[in-house]
């Protein structure tokens, strides 16, 4: 366990924490009050086990607590840790296969300083996962979801695609850019923190989505200048985090998903759709 869970884990027992490590591993990022796996594991039983990962660690305790009382600690177990500083130990030392990786609600705010799924935690997980292993991004606010679809698209290696489960289900499509920027619609679980992008090349403000495109040395870009992407037409490795939601990528088409792939909700989901007939951006995503 991290000291204050912000400092990276240098290593796991994992069979400290769970009875067989070698079951197929659930972890939730971000699980804050911890009952969306516990609900999980009631539900699918022992089949796999369950691991909660989180800053707060008075949360924590309560969830272990839950799952003691319950019988499910040698399946179910909450770690205080940083999930990006940590993500290489916690994904890379499990001895059984990672099954799914779910990223659900983090505080849009996070964003205006550092959003938990970037560069760092998308490049640890493409270099990790194993082949199958799937990772569910949900958020009700389709700034903040956009933002981890996007993430995953550029920072991925190319490791990563949308399952095909969004091409079965029933799927509503993505809002156009120029849309989701000016508009500010009224949620009564918050607000959606976007603003005019102004980015500056030369000198001249623009504004406009980031389009992305390789070149190699001595091919024209998108500016007709050979082998400088400059700002327009540059190698998906290069765009900035802060630019992730200008980042227009091919998985916007495959729309958000209108039903949990998952099967089990967590309270944010039941609480902005049941209670405010709100909606839940979700996309699904397979290494």
């Amino acid at each position: 366990m991290s000291p204050n869970g912000k400092q990276p884990v240098e290593i796991i027992d994992w069979g400290a924490l769970f009875e067989d490590p070698s079951k197929p591993l659930v972890v939730d990022l971000g699980c804050g009050a911890g009952r969306y796996i516990l609900l999980m594991a009631h539900r699918n039983g022992r089949r796999q086990n369950y691991l909660g990962v989180d800053v707060h660690k008075a949360l924590l305790d309560r969830a272990n607590g839950w799952a003691a009382a319950r019988s499910l600690s040698d399946s179910v177990h909450y770690l205080q840790a940083n999930a990006v500083a940590s993500a290489s130990v916690l994904f890379g030392s499990y001895p059984g296969p990672i099954e799914l990786v779910s990223i659900q609600y983090p505080d849009p705010q996070q964003r205006r300083q550092r959003h938990v799924v970037g560069r760092e935690l998308v490049e640890a997980l493409a270099s990790v996962l194993k082949p199958g292993a799937r990772v569910y991004l949900a958020s009700d606010f389709e700034d903040t979801a956009t933002y981890m679809r996007n993430a995953f698209e550029l920072y991925g290696a190319g490791r990563f695609c949308v399952d095909d489960i969004h091409a079965t289900q029933l799927v509503f499509p993505c809002k156009p850019l120029t849309t989701l920027v000016k508009t500010r619609e009224p949620s009564s679980v918050g607000t959606l923190f976007m603003r005019e992008k102004t980015r500056t090349r030369d000198g001249v403000r623009q504004q406009g989505p980031v389009s992305v495109a390789t070149a190699g040395p001595n091919e024209a870009t998108s500016e007709g200048e050979p082998g400088d992407p400059g700002q327009e037409g540059r190698g998906a490795s290069s765009v900035d985090e802060d630019e992730l939601l200008w980042f227009q990528g091919s998985w916007q088409q495959a729309g958000w998903l209108g039903e949990n792939p998952i099967g089990v909700p967590t309270e944010r989901e039941v609480y902005v759709e049941k209670a405010t007939m709100g909606r839940v951006y979700r996309i699904l995503l397979v290494r």
